[in-house]
């Protein structure tokens, strides 16, 4: 299915299980993809073989953009690269986001302050910065990463809980300005999915207090996340915007 023949998307926090996923999803769908990544540790490298291999298996062009989502300065002189590079950006998938946990009577404000900072200003720097190009076009897909906690609550993630809420908070005021030219703005909240931190969780803690909480009885799997902003991402969901799409296993249903 060539979905984004022509489509640039950019992916922020892209190299990891789920930015990834939608890589390869994208890229197998006709897009070019601009990977954003920052430069901690091996995520240089990472990103390299990321747009390596998509290159490698599918058309398009596929580069690497380094900039800390956190700085807007970053962002601004990332954005004016990537139109630099391909004269347009068709997609902006608000990917990246950590969580640091803690019970709220615990929790510093230097990690409350963190985890704001990545997972709801950037996102918000992010699409202020792709807006005025959106809107010359008349046409752009935002879809940001929230989560059903941030619809259900979950003890210890206050912090990560009220970033994920206020994503969905500012996707639907964006979606309602933007209406009329030609944007669509939306989220997408995964469940539990088998990556990133729970590959970490112990096998007996997920079946004992994971899985019998999700009513299809099993994890999520990155792919699964991926199709979903895929979807929102293209013109098969154009008269779909400021909506949550819970992709749980019935979770928070």
């Amino acid at each position: 299915m060539i979905r984004f023949e022509k489509k640039v998307v950019l992916i922020t926090g892209a190299v990891g299980g789920l930015g990834s996923a939608q890589a390869q999803v994208f890229a197998a769908q006709g897009a070019s993809v601009a990977i954003n990544y920052v430069n901690i540790g091996d995520l240089a490298e990472d990103a390299k073989a990321l747009s390596k291999e998509l290159s490698d298996r599918y058309d398009g062009q596929h580069n690497t953009y380094n900039a800390d989502i956190t700085k807007e300065n970053e962002v601004i002189a990332m954005v004016n690269q990537i139109i630099a590079d391909y004269g347009q950006i068709d997609v902006l998938v608000n990917n990246a986001g950590i969580s640091i946990n803690s019970t709220t009577w615990k929790y510093s404000a230097d990690a409350w302050a963190k985890v704001l900072d990545v997972n709801l200003t950037g996102a918000f720097y992010c699409t202020k910065a792709v807006l005025p190009y959106m809107i010359e076009r008349k046409y752009g897909r935002i879809i940001s990463i929230s989560s059903v906690v941030g619809i259900t609550g979950a003890i210890g993630t206050v912090a990560y809980g009220s970033t994920k809420a206020g994503l969905i908070g500012m996707t639907k005021t964006i979606a309602r300005e933007v209406a009329k030219k030609g944007i669509t703005v939306n989220c997408v909240a995964p469940g539990y999915i088998d990556t990133g931190i729970m590959r970490d969780v112990p096998e007996d803690f997920k079946n004992s207090n994971v899985m019998p909480i999700i009513p299809m009885g099993h994890l999520g799997e990155a792919i699964d996340i991926a199709n979903a902003i895929a979807f929102l991402g293209s013109d098969e969901a154009k008269y779909i915007t400021g909506e949550v799409l819970r992709v749980d296993g019935g979770f928070a249903m």
